[in-house]
């Protein structure tokens, strides 16, 4: 189903603060989909090429690959728009969004899923991580922030360097986990949980905080038989082939290597 496409506000976009980018390489999963996973509701909005936005409701399987594409805010998560101050839940696709390394961007494609007691997670019960204000610095974030199990953190450090040839990297929330900064939570109902896409990969502060927008990472093609990818690129139908995803903005950490460089 396509609806009229909702134009943006017209204010001028503000230059932000460039990354360095390059061709990263994103880490394979160790679990690739099966067939047996059953099967969840996934939903979506696009931004097609003649302007309209196409509603997308799709049953696929609920595994880590096609969930991650999905749950990386919760639902009244702030961004920041030509508009002002956006509500997650209320974004659609065309409206500007101010992302760290080039300005404001339309959105291309909202995904949304909702997790809860009897909605879990692939392979885990459902769970948030709230981040109170100020934990990673000042505004950092303001206010709280309640991300989804596959956010992803710029974390920087230069420690990394050794590891990526860079000093900044998107690490998993479930990383930083540690009961006072980083809390986890168990959702008592169900909530809905989202993420964002553009035409190519940016940081989008969120809250503040620096937050990855969605990537499907350079080597998913690998990750899944033919059928599956025919399936999972249902669920974004603003784009014709996986390449048009971009590049990624930076290099990502497993949870396993953000650790071993914590005690270092």
């Amino acid at each position: 189903m396509t609806y009229p496409h909702r134009q943006g506000g017209s204010a001028a976009a503000q230059p932000a603060n460039q990354l360095q980018t390059g061709q990263w390489t994103a880490r394979r999963a160790n679990v690739a989909p099966q067939s047996s996973v059953p099967p969840r509701r996934f939903q979506a909005m696009a931004l097609m090429p003649n302007g309209d936005i196409e509603d997308i409701v799709q049953r696929a399987p609920a595994h880590p690959v096609f969930e991650s594409a999905f749950s990386a805010f919760a639902r009244g998560t702030i961004m920041a728009t030509e508009e002002g101050p956006v509500a997650i839940e209320d974004l659609l696709p065309g409206m500007k969004i101010e992302t760290r390394d080039s300005g404001f961007q339309a959105l291309m494609w909202i995904g949304t899923i909702a997790i809860g007691p009897n909605i879990p997670l692939a392979h885990m019960q459902a769970r948030l991580f709230r981040i109170p204000v100020d934990s990673f610095g000042p505004a950092r974030p303001m206010p709280d922030l309640m991300l989804a199990p596959h956010a992803r953190l710029l974390h920087r450090s230069a420690k990394l360097r050794g590891l990526v040839e860079s000093e900044t990297a998107l690490t998993p929330i479930t990383a930083f986990e540690d009961g006072y900064s980083v809390i986890r939570v168990a959702p008592a109902s169900p909530v809905s949980v989202y993420h964002l896409a553009f035409r190519d990969h940016h940081i989008l502060r969120a809250n503040g905080l620096e937050i990855e927008s969605f990537h499907p990472g350079d080597d998913i093609a690998g990750q899944f038989g033919a059928d599956s990818l025919r399936l999972y690129m249902s669920l974004f139908p603003h784009v014709n082939s996986l390449t048009e995803f971009g590049a990624m903005v930076a290099p990502r950490l497993s949870v396993k290597e953000y650790q071993n460089i914590a005690v270092t």
